[in-house]
């Protein structure tokens, strides 16, 4: 791994096992993806997906998709009385676009009641992001898990000492956060965040976890963007780069997701294997 940060398609590939369904079928999808976004050309020339979206979040926030042009669909869910600031939604997409990425925010239309998640799901990172029995298992349409970065907004937790974050057992089994509880967490092609009270954190948070999607963590006391010290709501020039290279991460690989977030395996499964 001293060769730097790498994506899951690159993982995936050097993990070989040859004759995998899995690996096979996203080599054939990257094939027909030109722009390397993740989003297969025949998706992009498709005047009934291009429909589907539309009904879903209608034409006010879908704006198309085009080949040869690198997309970023951002289908944020809410779930009991959160929201994002606008301020929060526009910074991210006018960040994004000034770097040749076509980033598109998409409220979902309906509003999850928190009881019935609580009830049916959880509210614990790994009730909501992964598992056959998750939010996103149960409630990301099919086929907008493999064209979009799906982002859940809950409430977070009341109790003392973690206010307004959400619990994660990987957290918990690696000693971080506080007792396992974070602001947010992302795995793969989904990311879930603890709402916010101060726009501008609110922003460094989602900015930060929509980042994950193909950049892990950095130490480096000189880098204030959001993968560093969070002071500024953007990622150094390098950064960036990888992120536009990274896009092809939206591609939903249930099981690898979580295996090969980038963060996870270099801050914490590296150091397990040595």
């Amino acid at each position: 791994m001293a060769d730097g940060p790498r994506t899951r398609r690159s993982l995936l590939l050097s993990a070989g096992a040859a004759g995998s369904v899995s690996i096979v079928g996203h080599v054939r999808a990257s094939a027909e993806d030109s722009d390397g976004d993740g989003i297969p050309d025949r998706t992009k020339r498709s005047a009934a997906f291009h429909r589907r979206l539309e009904s879903i979040f209608g034409a006010e926030q879908f704006s198309g998709l085009e080949v040869g042009r690198r997309d970023l669909l951002l289908d944020v869910r809410y779930v009991g009385e959160t929201q994002l600031v606008p301020s929060t939604k526009r910074t991210i997409v006018e960040q994004c676009r000034a770097r040749g990425i076509h980033a598109q925010w998409l409220d979902y239309p309906r509003r999850y009641d928190l009881e019935e998640v609580t009830e049916r799901y959880g509210t614990a990172v790994k009730d909501l992001l992964w598992g056959r029995r998750s939010f996103y298992a149960g409630e990301i349409e099919s086929d907008l898990k493999n064209v979009a970065l799906q982002l859940v907004v809950v409430p977070g937790v009341s109790k003392p000492g973690v206010e307004g974050r959400i619990y994660s057992h990987w957290m918990d089994t690696t000693g971080s956060g506080i007792d396992g509880y974070v602001n947010g967490f992302s795995v793969g092609n989904r990311a879930v965040v603890a709402e916010r009270d101060d726009p501008l954190e609110e922003a460094r948070l989602v900015f930060h976890e929509i980042a994950h999607l193909a950049l892990c963590h950095d130490d480096d006391p000189e880098n204030t963007g959001v993968m560093g010290t969070g002071d500024d709501v953007d990622l150094t020039d390098e950064e960036w780069e990888r992120f536009r290279d990274g896009l092809s991460n939206v591609r939903d690989r249930t099981g690898y997701d979580v295996l090969f977030r980038p963060c996870l395996w270099h801050e914490n499964l590296s150091a397990v294997l040595e």
